[in-house]
C-alpha cells in the first residue's frame, strides 16, 4: 500500500554538514528522540545513529566519565575518513595497479590479498592508485579484470568434511595431546609438521615427504623411494643430518606427523633434543599449515602424476615459489625471509652454511 499523505522527504546521497551536526548536538542535549531529530533533518534514523557513533567522545565531568556527542568531533572524524575515499570503479585511473595485479596473479600465481598486501608493505603505489583485495574480487566477478576465476584456484574450491571419531585408533607413538600447549601459539621457532604427498597408488612409485616449520611457514619436500616405513625413516634421518653444522635442538625441536603407517618407525629418531608426536586420526586440522601447503604443491604436481616422472628441478621451483610468496599472517613477508631471520638468531649465516632442501 502506498502512502501519499506523508510530509517527510528523505535526502539521499547527501552527507551531513557541520551546521546539521551542530543542530544534532543541541537536540541531543535537550533530550529529543532520534525519531524526532531524523524527521526534522529529513534523514534516516540509521544516519543519525551512525553520526552519533562517529562523533561521540568520552568527557570527564565532576570526576565521572561520560559519553557525549560533539559536532566538532563528528566533523573531524568525517573529514579524516573521507581523505582516502574515492570511486573504486574508476578502473582507468588505477590501470598501472591493475596491470601489476594481473601480472602477479597470472605469472607468479599470487592471490589478490598477497599482491595487495605486498604492494602496501613495499609502498609500490599511493593509496588513490590502488584498491583493496575485496574490491579486486568484485572486479573479478563483474568481468572487469583480465583474470578469470579459474586463475584463482581457491575462489571456487571449498571442501567440507564431517569429523569422524574412531573408538579404536592406531597409536604409533606419543599423541599430540602430550605436546606442549605453547607450541600452538607459533611464537617459538623450531617446531615442524610432517606428511607425505603421493602421486599415484602404485607401491613402486616415489613419494614426497613434506615438512613445514610452524612459525615461519617454511615448506620442505623430500623425495623418498617409496612409502615404506623404513624408507621414510631413512629419508627423514638424512634430512636431519643436514643440520650437523648447526645445533639441531634449536632448528628442529619437535615434529608432529600424520597418523599413517608410513611414519610407524620415525619414533626411533627421537633423542634428548628432538620429540616426535602424532596427530589424531582424521584430524588434519591439527597439521593445518602442512595440509595447506600440500595443496599449493598440488598446483604444480597434481594427483595422478607419478612422482618418479617429476624432475628435481620442478620440485625445487615449486618450493621456491611457495617459500617466496608473501603471507598476510607474516605481515606480507615471505616464509624464507622469516626462516632465515630466525636461523640468524642462532648462528651467523655469514660463517656457517647448511643445506635444508629449500
Amino acid at each position: 500500500m502506498d502512502y501519499n499523505n506523508h510530509n517527510t522527504t528523505l535526502r539521499t546521497n547527501k552527507h551531513l554538514n557541520f551546521e546539521e551536526r551542530f543542530y544534532l548536538e543541541k537536540r541531543i542535549v535537550l533530550g529529543d528522540s532520534i525519531t524526532a531529530i531524523s524527521r526534522a533533518l529529513g534523514r534516516s534514523r540509521t544516519t543519525i545513529y551512525t553520526e552519533l557513533k562517529r562523533g561521540t567522545v568520552i568527557q570527564i565531568r565532576q570526576g565521572k566519565s561520560q559519553l557525549v556527542y560533539l559536532a566538532d568531533s563528528g566533523q573531524a572524524t568525517y573529514e579524516r575518513q573521507r581523505v582516502g575515499s574515492f570511486n573504486t570503479m574508476r578502473v582507468g585511473a588505477i590501470e598501472a595497479f591493475i596491470n601489476w595485479i594481473e601480472s602477479k596473479v597470472l605469472n607468479d600465481h599470487w592471490s589478490f590479498d598477497a599482491a595487495v598486501g605486498y604492494a602496501k608493505h613495499k609502498g609500490l603505489f599511493v593509496r588513490n592508485e590502488m584498491v583493496c583485495a575485496k574490491t579486486l574480487y568484485n572486479y573479478l566477478h563483474k568481468g572487469v579484470l583480465g583474470i578469470k576465476a579459474i586463475d584463482l584456484p581457491l575462489v571456487v574450491r571449498r571442501s567440507q568434511r564431517k569429523s569422524i571419531s574412531r573408538k579404536h585408533k592406531r597409536e604409533l607413538g606419543k599423541s599430540i595431546e602430550l605436546r606442549d600447549p605453547n607450541i600452538e601459539t607459533r611464537e617459538e621457532f623450531g617446531h615442524w609438521e610432517l606428511d607425505t604427498v603421493r602421486g599415484t597408488k602404485d607401491k613402486t612409485d616415489h613419494v614426497l615427504i613434506s615438512l613445514l616449520e610452524r612459525k615461519s611457514r617454511l615448506y620442505v619436500a623430500l623425495r623418498c623411494p617409496s612409502a615404506r616405513a623404513a624408507d621414510v625413516k631413512e629419508t627423514l634421518h638424512t634430512w636431519l643430518n643436514t643440520f650437523k653444522d648447526v645445533n639441531l635442538s634449536y632448528l628442529c625441536k619437535t615434529i608432529t606427523a600424520d597418523n599413517g603407517l608410513e611414519f610407524s618407525e620415525i619414533s626411533d629418531l627421537e633423542n634428548e633434543t628432538l620429540s616426535i608426536y602424532f596427530a589424531r586420526p582424521y584430524s588434519a586440522w591439527e597439521r593445518g599449515s602442512n595440509e595447506r601447503h600440500n595443496g599449493l604443491l598440488r598446483r604444480c604436481i597434481p594427483k595422478g602424476m607419478p612422482i618418479k616422472a617429476v624432475s628435481e628441478e620442478t620440485i625445487q621451483r615449486t618450493l621456491q615459489w611457495c617459500n617466496n610468496l608473501p603471507r598476510k599472517l607474516l605481515n606480507y613477508r615471505t616464509p624464507l625471509d622469516v626462516f632465515l631471520e630466525e636461523v640468524n638468531k642462532i648462528v651467523d649465516l655469514d660463517t656457517v652454511q647448511f643445506h635444508i632442501a629449500i
